[in-house]
């Protein structure tokens, strides 16, 4: 029974990090999209600069 809970408490520790690894990533990334998928929202934008700078 000891090593059963010393199991669940470390896999519960390991998920812990994990996600909040995944939290801090996720809001400390500089280019990111309303929705947190593709880059399709920055195609227009990007193409518009490209039209400018030439």
């Amino acid at each position: 029974m000891d090593i059963q809970l010393f199991i669940v408490i470390l896999i519960g520790i390991v998920t812990g990090i994990v996600l909040l690894r995944w939290v801090r990533h996720f809001f400390s990334r500089s280019n990111n999209s309303h929705c947190g998928g593709c880059n399709m929202c920055d195609l227009p934008k990007l193409k518009k600069e490209e039209v400018v700078s030439k």
